[in-house]
Formats: C-alpha cells, sequence, structure tokens
C-alpha cells in the first residue's frame, strides 16, 4: 500500500475541510451581520416615523472614493489683475485660504425671471469672476439674497468654504461677491466603499442631530474640509443634509463623514 499517497489524499482532504469550514464560517458571518444591520435599519426606520420626522426618498446605493489633498495656493492673488477695474473694486485676505472679495461699482441689474441663469452668464465671463467656469450654482446652500457657487476639482464637487463663489444681490440687483478657490486636489490614497444616502441620515439620527417633528429636505454628496497636515488640505468625501424645523421653519445644514460614518462638527 502507497501510504505517502494515502498521507497526500488525507491532506488534501484536510485542507479542502479546512476551506469549507472556512469559508462557512465567513458566509455565516456575513449573513448575521447584514440581518443586524437590517434589523437596525428597519428599527430606525420606524423609529424615525414614530418622532414625526418627514424624509424625501434616499438611496441605499453605495459607491466607492477617497480622501484628497490640495496645497495651499495664490491663484486668486496672482490672477486678480485680470478681473474688470472698471466696475469691480476689489480686495483681498491672504491667510492661509485667500478670499476674494468684490463690489460692484455700479450694481448689476438683474430681470426678475430666470435670475440665476444671469448670474451664471455673470460667473462665467472671466472678465467678472477669475475661474468662473469652475463653478456650479447649488441653491440648497443660498437663499433669495444669497446665491451660492461650489467648485469642482477633477470632477469632484467641493461643498466647502474653502472653494465657493458668494453672490449677493440686494433689490433685484447683483452688489458683490466673495470667492475662495482651491487649485488642485491630488487622490491620497485607493478608493473604497463609502456609505449610502440613507445610511447617513439613519446616522445623523442616530446622532440625536435629528430632532422631533422636522424634515429632511434634501441629501447632497461632495467633498469638505477635514484636516491641515504639513501645508496640505486634506478633504473627505461626505453627506450634507439639509434639516428644517417644522415649526420654526429653520434650516440647518449637517454632515456626515462618508468613509467614517460619523458625524462631523462645525469647523
Amino acid at each position: 500500500m502507497d501510504f505517502r499517497r494515502i498521507e497526500w489524499i488525507f491532506l488534501v482532504a484536510f485542507i479542502a475541510l479546512d476551506i469549507f469550514l472556512g469559508w462557512s464560517m465567513t458566509q455565516s458571518q456575513r449573513v448575521y451581520l447584514t440581518a443586524t444591520a437590517t434589523s437596525e435599519s428597519s428599527q430606525t426606520a420606524a423609529d424615525i416615523k414614530h418622532d414625526s420626522i418627514s424624509l424625501p426618498a434616499l438611496s441605499d446605493k453605495t459607491s466607492d472614493a477617497s480622501y484628497v489633498a490640495g496645497q495651499n495656493n495664490n491663484a486668486l492673488s496672482q490672477n486678480y489683475a485680470k478681473l474688470s477695474k472698471t466696475n469691480l473694486r476689489i480686495s483681498l485676505a491672504t491667510d492661509d485660504n485667500q478670499t476674494l472679495t468684490a463690489r460692484l461699482t455700479t450694481p448689476l441689474q438683474l430681470g426678475k425671471k430666470n435670475v440665476v441663469k444671469q448670474l451664471e452668464t455673470y460667473v462665467h465671463d472671466s472678465g467678472n469672476v477669475l475661474f468662473g467656469s469652475h463653478y456650479s450654482y447649488m441653491k440648497d446652500l443660498g437663499s433669495d439674497t444669497r446665491y451660492v457657487f461650489v467648485e469642482k476639482v477633477n470632477g469632484r464637487t467641493m461643498i466647502d468654504e474653502r472653494a465657493m463663489l458668494t453672490l449677493t444681490v440686494k433689490d433685484d440687483a447683483l452688489t458683490m461677491y466673495q470667492q475662495t478657490y482651491i487649485d488642485q486636489v491630488q487622490a491620497m490614497d485607493n478608493e473604497q466603499s463609502i456609505m449610502s444616502a440613507r445610511d447617513a441620515v439613519y446616522t445623523l439620527y442616530r446622532a440625536n442631530e435629528i430632532v422631533d417633528n422636522s424634515r429632511v429636505l434634501w441629501v447632497r454628496k461632495g467633498y469638505t474640509w477635514l484636516l491641515t497636515a504639513k501645508g496640505s488640505q486634506v478633504y473627505t468625501p461626505a453627506w450634507f443634509i439639509g434639516v428644517e424645523s417644522k415649526s420654526s421653519k429653520s434650516v440647518s445644514i449637517k454632515r456626515v463623514n462618508a468613509i467614517t460614518q460619523t458625524v462631523m462638527k462645525a469647523h
């Protein structure tokens, strides 16, 4: 009898059994975790309904993203001389995050219809706003007198005060704007799975950041500042959530880090 052959057969069988048992345990654990997460989500949904909190349609789809970083830049101070000198009075704060303030010496009168389109036309004129084509209007962040445009960098929407253009309208006329600008950002690591919009709202609720008798108006995904390290600004993908009090009608904007799945406080 070929004992070495028998030993080999038993060894292969043992390894196969070990792999099968390991796979079975992993699958059981996944099923348990999925079942637990589903149970928690169902309970959270029930609690939200019980607390008279209204939600919009929320996607449970996840996606991939990574942290990004960018260096402080002088793009605004280096280029502001290109702006129109006939109708703009410009001042520039040259701290770590440059802020350009432009006041129109003669306010730009706006028609009552299609105000956003009129402002977009103004913004995209390089004589009026530096790098204006890099910004997109975001209604959720503004008001009737404050129109907010956010910067898109390498396909990423930067919903952050360091990459924002805010136009002030008074008495149907554009009177001034403030601008910050990020030049470039680079991915810091490989992309990883981030939480869904629904899970972001549920996380906010569990952290007691959504009170009874309120309404979630909108949910947006973008990048926001996380920290500064060795002269670089680090940004994280995040969910931005607009929450309105049904009694006061005031709206607050909350943020959830989409990677760590934690609530981000104001900075």
